[in-house]
């Protein structure tokens, strides 16, 4: 039987061609959606970390010392470096925590997230 006209023949170097090739940009796309994975789960790292530095700011606001503000940071983002201090009426608070990417990515270093938060210190009665 002969080939139909126009039709793709495979010749026997190029067998497994195909399948290389598909190898290849299958490995491709799983370090695409890897990378796509921790980006988007740095990002919300990133959020939480925002967000602890608030409520440790809303705590200290409130006179709160400052072992309670740590708490309070640490209780939204564990293993997080927290940093109080009061510049004339207000309290500024620094929440830190360094991310590390994943699996063979992890020897690159670890990123550091960070987030400031500044509060106006509530005057007692």
């Amino acid at each position: 039987m002969r080939p139909r006209r126009g039709a793709a023949v495979l010749r026997s170097h190029d067998r497994g061609a195909v399948a290389v090739e598909s190898a290849l940009a299958l490995l491709v796309l799983l370090v695409v959606l890897l990378a796509g994975a921790w980006c988007l789960l740095a990002v919300l790292g990133q959020l939480g970390v925002g967000e602890a530095a608030r409520a440790a700011a809303r705590v200290a606001a409130r006179g709160e010392p400052v072992p309670a503000v740590v708490a309070e940071a640490r209780r939204l983002v564990s293993g997080a470096d927290v940093q109080v201090r009061r510049e004339g009426d207000h309290v500024v608070i620094d929440v830190e925590r360094p991310v590390s990417p994943p699996g063979p990515w992890a020897r690159w270093g670890a990123v550091r997230l960070h987030a400031e938060a500044v509060a106006l210190v509530e005057e007692t009665p």
